[in-house]
């Protein structure tokens, strides 16, 4: 029997799934996989939208902060007391730095092979997929300007309303902003810790083709 509970699933869990082999991806990979048997087995159904296949083959690099510029030193003049003249500019520059590099964070060009196993995940049955219609189009639009959402972010919203999701799982807090729409939380692991939950065929992230 499925389950009533429908969460809807951003490009971000994916990726975590698909990057698992990487330390900083390893814990996030681990929850989704648990979430991922759950929906196998119909305790949950996950829901995305067929954009996130394009996001999720089109990845962005990891953004790695970057130090502030040699020349961030010349905010730091003090007045004939030793007092700083703009204690805030430091802050203030290394908020518009981080902003500026992480929005230049080029997109990885994955191999065909890659491009194929991630395809293979996304024609798992258990993936329910919403397309892109005309009215989630135009609510997604209407989402982007009412909320400030990028129009990625917004179709994402739009398609969870439209399947009447629960919740957004999300690893990052790009939907905060319309909490009041839909929550949007962290993926949990849904198995009690020390319970090893059966699936045939486990999540594999080297290997997301089913037999």
């Amino acid at each position: 029997m499925t389950s009533n509970l429908r969460v809807y699933w951003d490009t971000s869990c994916f990726i975590s799934v698909l990057s698992g082999q990487n330390e900083r991806e390893h814990d996030r990979a681990l929850v989704c996989e648990d979430v991922l048997k759950h929906a196998q087995n119909d305790d949950i159904q996950i829901w995305t939208s067929v954009w996130t296949i394009v996001e999720t083959i089109r990845p962005k690099e990891e953004y790695v902060p970057l130090p502030l510029p040699d020349w961030s030193e010349a905010l730091r003049v003090t007045d004939s007391s030793g007092v700083l003249r703009y204690p805030s500019a430091t802050r203030d520059l290394e908020r518009i730095w981080n902003y500026y590099n992480r929005h230049r964070v080029p997109t990885r060009k994955l191999s065909l092979e890659q491009t194929k196993t991630i395809q293979g995940m996304f024609a798992w049955p258990f993936i329910k997929k919403v397309q892109i219609v005309p009215t989630i189009a135009e609510r997604a639009a209407e989402i982007a300007r009412e909320y400030n959402m990028k129009p990625a972010d917004s179709i994402h919203v739009a398609s969870a309303l439209a399947v009447r999701c629960e919740v957004i799982h999300r690893w990052d807090r790009d939907f905060e902003k319309t909490d009041q729409l839909i929550p949007s939380v962290e993926p949990e692991r849904m198995t009690p810790q020390g319970i090893l939950l059966g699936m045939e065929p486990p999540p594999d992230p080297s290997n997301f083709l089913l037999s």
